[in-house]
């Protein structure tokens, strides 16, 4: 029996959208729409979202790791085991920081589709990478008080949410 159930958009951006989404008889999203109740966005979504199912349920959708084969530029890849590509990657990183020393990685601390709601997972990147003998935490400093101080600003502009975020 198809059903519409909750949810919450995963990128990142402040607004956090309410979701709504249809799920058919085979349990896949069927339907995706913006919640009307939102009191920010009242059920509107963004291009990227309006066309995630699109995304989520395509052919082409990489669902496993691929080793490039040929030149760059070739779309040459092999398919490859999750513990080779995850061993490939760590021995590059681990030989890098060897070589060049640790402060040659810096961590890519985009939140992605994280959002709002998971962005702590950055935090804990920044810690894990501090602890390896990286200061490029504080290279991010300036960026992570620039996501907290959009983030006020927004709600603060919203009077519905200035009142009880005091």
């Amino acid at each position: 029996m198809p059903e519409t159930r909750h949810s919450v958009c995963a990128l990142d951006c402040p607004d956090a959208c309410s979701l709504l989404i249809d799920i058919d008889h085979t349990g896949r999203g069927s339907k995706l729409r913006g919640n009307p109740a939102h009191p920010v966005t009242r059920g509107f979504l963004c291009g990227k979202v309006a066309r995630y199912l699109e995304r989520e349920y395509s052919p082409d959708r990489l669902l496993y790791p691929l080793r490039r084969t040929g030149a760059k530029g070739e779309g040459r890849f092999t398919r490859i085991g999750w513990d080779e590509a995850l061993n490939e990657i760590a021995g590059k990183l681990k030989s890098g920081a060897e070589e060049f020393g640790s402060e040659s990685i810096l961590p890519y601390s985009y939140a992605g589709t994280m959002g709002y709601l998971n962005g702590s997972g950055i935090a804990v990147s920044s810690t894990a990478w501090a602890h390896r003998g990286s200061t490029a935490r504080s290279a991010r400093r300036p960026a992570a008080w620039a996501w907290r101080m959009r983030w006020v600003s927004v709600t603060a502009s919203n009077p519905s949410s200035s009142a009880t975020r005091n």
